[in-house]
């Protein structure tokens, strides 16, 4: 497994790209073959969900897991990538195509950009079904278990719709379904955010707490497969 650290430079995410020498950085995202990644314009659509791997120069060979092919790539295009480190923490970078083909993109001209949205990589719609309950520190109403709505899921959060009153700082139980084949998720929610919604429901900006880098991969491997097939649902 080969690494890849200190040889980029970092860009605020709105700046635009200077000329210069790439030189090295403390707190360069430390990168390896076989990482997920999104690659998304930088509007960020998203193109596709491929791995990663590391070639010398500094650049980066992406491809897809299924084989599908990728979409036609334009020459010195700019790409947004965004992935998650081995240590669970995210990353984002721009990069323009070089060589590419209906199998493979090389991505070069990596810049690390400043993110503040990091909670939202890998952020997906979701309107699912699922559960709430008390846990831990807790001042609101609504004791006992509760449906509720997880509208959008990422590896490091969730919105969640709930007749349940809770303030910032509360935590609950989550548990929902992503996948009808894989074993429920169940995670601890802190909630940052509060926006009443109509008929006496609420809407959370949760942050997760606890997850295991375990259960984490699986949460991420499982907003990609969600991904994958809104993607081949809108081809088809």
């Amino acid at each position: 497994m080969r690494f890849f650290k200190g040889t980029l430079r970092t860009v605020p995410e709105k700046a635009e790209a200077v000329p210069g020498e790439h030189r090295g950085l403390k707190g360069a995202p430390e990168l390896s073959s076989g990482i997920r990644v999104e690659v998304l314009t930088m509007e960020n659509h998203l193109l596709f969900v491929g791995r990663m791997k590391i070639l010398d120069g500094g650049v980066l060979e992406l491809r897809r897991d299924t084989g599908d092919p990728l979409p036609q790539a334009l020459y010195n295009s700019k790409v947004k990538l965004r992935g998650f480190q081995r240590n669970s923490q995210p990353f984002c970078m721009n990069g323009t195509v070089g060589k590419s083909s209906r199998d493979f993109w090389q991505v070069e001209n990596l810049e690390v950009l400043q993110n503040r949205e990091n909670r939202s990589f890998f952020r997906q719609n979701t309107e699912l079904d699922a559960r709430v309950m008390p846990s831990g520190h807790y001042r609101g109403m609504g004791r006992e278990q509760a449906e509720c709505k997880v509208l959008d899921i990422s590896a490091g959060g969730a919105r969640v719709l709930s007749r349940n009153v809770y303030v910032e700082g509360d935590r609950f139980q989550l548990e929902t379904e992503l996948l009808p084949d894989e074993r429920p998720f169940s995670v601890v929610c802190q909630v940052l955010r509060v926006v009443p919604r109509r008929g006496f429901k609420y809407e959370y900006g949760c942050r997760f707490e606890g997850l295991s880098e375990q259960e984490q991969q699986r949460l991420l491997r499982a907003v990609f497969t969600i991904q994958r097939k809104i993607l081949q649902a809108q081809r088809d």
